[in-house]
């Protein structure tokens, strides 16, 4: 078990540093652009991975890759338009929000018993994003983007199609299908959407009339959030296939801290102490759940 939780650890940080870095990407180039480019880029890396990992697959397993690959566009593509209207740190606290339907589920369904301190703590949960909310509305200042509540109802469109993917992962891996398979099934429907999308647009690609530096420019920001994704996908599949989704979802959490610091690096947010309270509120009710 430890190899497949160091694994959702990597998986933690590779996805992370993804967030944040996309989240700048995208405040500097076109977005339809970079998420191709990306995209094409970890495809490319995913198949690297699988000449050394191999590719299984089963004609049963198919169905369930297919479907894994359909909520993952999906819900990705409610976090891009996301980023548009909410800060990253605060899309990634709701996303959180996702271990608690998780536990829900698992209610409804008989695998848990709902108790006062599950229903204290997702209280907590709720406090701590409407506390990082208002923070960010109240003060426009302290964030590069206007909040609106499209934004939030967005994030949590990526909450409801994510959610679910542990469990059709599982499946899909019961009839054959290892990690690089079922990511594969997602760049099958990702890439030519958003080749369609980056073709479509009439916009140029730089949005920043600042020159770029080797650091910001655009192939090498796409190049590094390609390659993280590709490591990211595979880990965290990999992880959802080896161990419980419960105890690999609360690892990921611990992410939160890391976008939010790199937002503030990247000034695509700023640090206010209620955000920091916000974010400690949140990850805590988020870990006692998954611990208790």
């Amino acid at each position: 078990m430890l190899n497949y939780r160091f694994s959702a650890v990597m998986a933690t940080v590779f996805d992370s540093v993804s967030d944040a870095t996309l989240d700048y990407a995208v405040s500097r180039y076109n977005i339809h652009k970079t998420v191709f480019l990306l995209t094409f880029i970890a495809f490319v890396g995913q198949l690297i991975i699988g000449l050394f990992t191999g590719i299984n697959c089963t004609f049963a397993a198919l169905p369930y890759v297919a479907l894994h690959g359909i909520l993952i566009l999906l819900g990705y593509i409610c976090f891009l338009k996301a980023l548009k209207y909410t800060p990253i740190a605060l899309i990634s606290l709701v996303e959180s929000g996702g271990l608690f339907l998780t536990l829900i589920a698992d209610c409804i369904l008989g695998y848990v018993t709902l108790s006062l301190y599950f229903i204290t703590m997702l209280s907590l949960f709720v406090f701590a994003v409407a506390l990082f909310m208002t923070n960010a509305m109240k003060e426009q200042s302290a964030s590069f983007k206007t909040i609106k509540p499209i934004g939030i109802v967005l994030v949590i469109g990526t909450v409801i199609m994510y959610f679910t993917a542990p469990y059709i992962i599982k499946v899909a891996a019961d009839f054959g299908a290892n990690e690089i398979t079922l990511n594969l099934g997602y760049y099958a429907f990702a890439l030519p959407y958003f080749a369609w999308l980056a073709l479509k647009g009439k916009d140029k690609t730089r949005k920043d009339k600042t020159a770029p530096k080797w650091w910001n420019g655009f192939y090498f920001l796409a190049s590094v959030v390609g390659v993280l994704e590709a490591l990211f996908y595979v880990l965290e599949t990999f992880s959802y296939i080896n161990d419980t989704p419960t105890i690999i979802m609360a690892i990921r959490q611990m992410g939160i801290f890391m976008i939010f610091l790199l937002s503030v690096l990247f000034k695509t947010d700023k640090f206010t102490p209620q955000k920091l309270i916000a974010l400690v509120l949140g990850v805590t009710a988020i870990i006692e759940v998954s611990l208790n």
